[in-house]
């Protein structure tokens, strides 16, 4: 597993984590406010993190797929051809 994807999997468990525990204590009576702020900054955190791993996923598979474009159409149609597809199919 990847850096990016560990962190994001860190982050989202440590949120889970922050909200029970903002649960349990708001159930026992007890002060929370400073979890209950560090609850919701780790959504922020996690969303985040999702955005730039759904950022990077996109450009990785954007590479691969341009990759497979040369390697299936070059041999047939020509490299610089073959470029132009991948460009044209594979713009954002």
């Amino acid at each position: 597993m990847e850096f990016s994807k560990k962190m994001l999997v860190l982050h989202i468990c440590l949120s889970v984590l922050l909200c029970l525990v903002t649960v349990i204590g708001t159930l026992t009576d007890h002060d929370v406010n400073a979890i209950a702020v560090l609850a919701g900054t780790s959504f922020v955190t996690d969303g985040a993190w999702g955005g730039f791993y759904y950022w990077k996923s996109k450009n990785e598979n954007r590479a691969k797929y341009a990759q497979r474009f040369i390697n299936r159409f070059a041999g047939e149609y020509g490299a610089d051809t073959a470029l132009r597809i991948a460009e044209i199919v594979l713009k954002d």
